[in-house]
């Protein structure tokens, strides 16, 4: 590869790596192992939360992704 040339993201490959980032695990079963270790009465209680947040960071991430996309095309 030259020395000047620079190598660019496609719109595709920059879409993936951030909904890719944004998702968390579904189920995080190691918070729950722990909460139970520690005592928790409902250690899986964190389950509803944590489907929220992944669904909110998804949406919030493909908003970002089409709002950039249509501000490239024009």
């Amino acid at each position: 590869m030259p020395k000047n040339s620079v190598r660019i993201a496609s719109n595709e490959m920059c879409t993936f790596l951030i909904l890719n980032i944004s998702s968390l695990h579904l189920i995080p079963v190691n918070m729950i192992a722990y909460r139970a270790q520690y005592g928790s009465v409902y250690p899986a209680r964190i389950i509803a939360p944590s489907i929220l947040a992944t669904a909110v960071s998804t949406l919030t991430a493909v908003v970002f992704c089409k709002v950039m996309d249509r501000g490239r095309r024009r």
